[in-house]
């Protein structure tokens, strides 16, 4: 982290395909995987993501826990743990279903997951029962998070804590079926350049400020000026 790096609160949603994970988790608690978190960009090359495990994991909550007892809990699993998980609240919506999850980023290996439970089961946060049936579905995440950018232009930012993660200012809200039409109009009109999208806001000077993230190997700043303006001259 550097002189310029900025902490911001926010939201991203997107959309992911879920698989249910059971054996390696505590008894009867439900827990989701996304097996491709950028779709967009890895839907061209398969090879690609098939090594990296585990992937996004999502701990489904018994109900809506604030944030103010999830970071306290959070905080002291990664003190006692000596773990450098990646945790944020948010929610998955699929059909007309609400869920409540912790979504984990970096867990090592999949036996981490139970002992990750445990040790939010300790401290006041439960988990929702598993589902008596549950078919790879596909869902709408909305992840309730701390940014942690590099202003490298105005309206441009890299992620200093993930890599090939840049962020861009939008002039508007957008809903998420405006964005989802307006990002495949955006790959339509650009050649070999593949990334994935998803859309959200940052708190910044006590205004909410529409952004769109984008992910894509060897992200450049270049690259993220020729995506943005594609996308700002299809916003109306």
């Amino acid at each position: 982290m550097t002189e310029s790096t900025e902490i911001k609160y926010g939201s991203l949603i997107k959309e992911e395909a879920f698989e249910l994970i059971e054996g390696a988790v505590l008894p009867n608690t439900f827990v989701l995987e996304s097996k491709n978190p950028f779709p967009g960009f890895y839907e061209y090359y398969d090879n690609l993501q098939k090594d990296i495990t585990p992937h996004y994991i999502y701990l489904v909550t018994d109900k809506k826990y604030d944030l103010e007892q999830f970071t306290r809990v959070t905080q002291k699993i990664m003190a006692d743990t000596h773990k450098k998980y990646h945790a944020a609240l948010g929610t998955i919506t699929i059909f007309n279903t609400v869920y409540y999850v912790i979504r984990v980023r970096h867990i090592e290996q999949y036996a981490d997951i139970k002992e990750l439970q445990a040790y939010y089961v300790s401290l006041g946060i439960n988990f929702k029962d598993k589902p008596s049936k549950f078919d790879h579905e596909t869902g709408i995440t909305r992840l309730n998070k701390f940014f942690s950018l590099e202003k490298v232009e105005d309206d441009y930012y890299f992620d200093s804590v993930e890599a090939n993660h840049g962020y861009f200012k939008i002039p508007k809200y957008l809903s998420w079926s405006e964005f989802e039409q307006l990002t495949k109009q955006v790959k339509y009109n650009m050649d070999l350049l593949h990334f994935d999208a998803s859309i959200g806001f940052i708190y910044d000077y006590f205004k909410a400020i529409d952004i769109i993230r984008i992910y894509a190997e060897n992200l450049s700043l270049d690259m993220l000026k020729q995506i943005r303006k594609k996308y700002i001259e299809r916003i109306k």
